[in-house]
């Protein structure tokens, strides 16, 4: 854990706390003592989102909160985060039986907000703004311009298809507003399972919503792992 401490310019003052960040639950096997990563990465879910919050409203102050809310989405989704845990092999730390997948996407993004969570409680949340900065905010640009932000209804397609799982399909939930500035929300559906919503002030903008959505719950796992 020493080299991964000297990556993030952050010398713990409780190892243990620093280990539990990367304890998967697959090492409570025969022991009841063992603590693992999920109460940090509950906790460092809540750090990443409102870190990125802040950093996205004193960066880009004349954006509206439906702009700044697509970019935050985009920044803490899971295929986010677990590119920059890759990145900064976390895998290569984490702490599991054999048959865990130490790569998974999904096992990645909990492991880097569990992360986060050990260091706000180490050492203030300034410690993590600045890891944040370095290896998350830096990359906006980059986030901002890749394929799931740009087309996602595109991407879930090919998610879909490559997955077998059949064509996604969309329904308008709910609409509202002035008629000059009506809101609409839509939600989209694969294999019979509704993945994701979205709201735009347009339905071909809440489409695109709802199919990033469904894309990050595709790519994290969670839905289709049930």
């Amino acid at each position: 854990m020493r080299k991964l401490e000297q990556i993030l310019n952050c010398s713990f003052k409780n190892k243990s706390l620093l280990k539990q960040a990367f304890t998967h639950s697959s090492c409570k096997q025969g022991t009841s003592d063992c603590e693992t990563y999920e109460r940090l990465e509950f906790f460092g879910d809540s750090v990443v989102s409102f870190l990125t919050a802040e950093f996205l409203f004193l960066k880009h102050s004349e954006e509206d909160e439906g702009m700044l809310s697509k970019k935050k989405s985009a920044i803490v989704s899971g295929a986010t985060l677990a590119l920059v845990a890759k990145r900064l092999k976390l895998h290569s730390y984490l702490i599991a039986a054999k048959e865990v997948d130490k790569e998974n996407p999904a096992l990645l993004a909990d492991v880097f907000e569990a992360m986060l969570g050990a260091v706000y409680l180490d050492a203030g949340v300034e410690k993590c703004r600045e890891i944040l900065s370095k290896f998350l905010f830096s990359k906006e640009d980059e986030i901002l311009q890749s394929e799931i932000f740009q087309n996602p209804k595109t991407l879930l397609n090919e998610k879909t298809q490559e997955l077998g799982l059949g064509t996604p399909t969309y329904e308008e939930v709910d609409e509202w507003g002035e008629i000059h500035k009506r809101q609409f929300k839509m939600a989209v559906s694969v294999g019979g399972k509704r993945l994701g919503q979205g709201v735009g002030f347009s339905k071909k903008e809440a489409e695109q919503n709802a199919a990033k959505e469904a894309f990050y719950s595709l790519e994290d796992a969670h839905n289709f792992a049930k």
